[in-house]
């Protein structure tokens, strides 16, 4: 257990001063704005937050269809860590991704473009720890690009970060208790 909580904490670390710092000086410093507004997580709060939420239920009830339809897998609410993962994952990649890589790619190509660039890169970002945990990069890279997507698009439709963070977050905890 105590190695979980060292792994856990310091995979957080690694995120904070490889990513989310970073990107906050440099938004700071390079383009002299506020950070929390550039990355969307400041205005249209509650407009992101209820879309995310919105969208998540729609979600969540998606997959229940789905699994009524084809049969159940063993669903695990005993994740651990991972429960408070939930929440620190969707904040840690969406601001590198959506918040600030999307955005700024957007400022050279259209939309779309600009989403399936981020997407892709998103996947690959996710290569290593497949690769370590011996997943199926293949079959694992479709449903992640599909999700990538979809928040780009959220982030795009209600120009809040908070949609797609919290999208991001349940996307995730549906995938590891099972119920994806």
């Amino acid at each position: 257990m105590q190695n979980n909580i060292s792994l856990f904490l310091g995979t957080g670390l690694i995120y904070l001063v490889i990513f989310i710092l970073p990107i906050f000086i440099y938004l700071r410093v390079k383009h002299k704005v506020k950070p929390l507004t550039y990355l969307r997580l400041k205005g249209n709060v509650r407009k992101g937050i209820l879309s995310g939420v919105l969208v998540s239920i729609l979600f969540i009830i998606l997959l229940i269809i789905k699994n009524s339809i084809i049969g159940w897998k063993s669903i695990n609410f005993n994740i651990g860590l991972l429960w408070i993962s939930v929440i620190c994952v969707g904040i840690f990649e969406e601001i590198p991704f959506r918040g600030f890589l999307l955005q700024q790619l957007r400022k050279h190509m259209s939309f779309w473009s600009a989403n399936i660039i981020t997407s892709i890169v998103f996947v690959v970002f996710h290569f290593p720890t497949w690769i370590i945990s011996h997943v199926n990069i293949v079959s694992a890279s479709i449903p992640i690009l599909m999700g990538s997507l979809a928040f780009g698009y959220l982030f795009e439709e209600y120009k809040s970060l908070w949609s797609p963070i919290i999208c991001h977050s349940v996307f995730d905890l549906c995938t590891w208790i099972g119920l994806a």
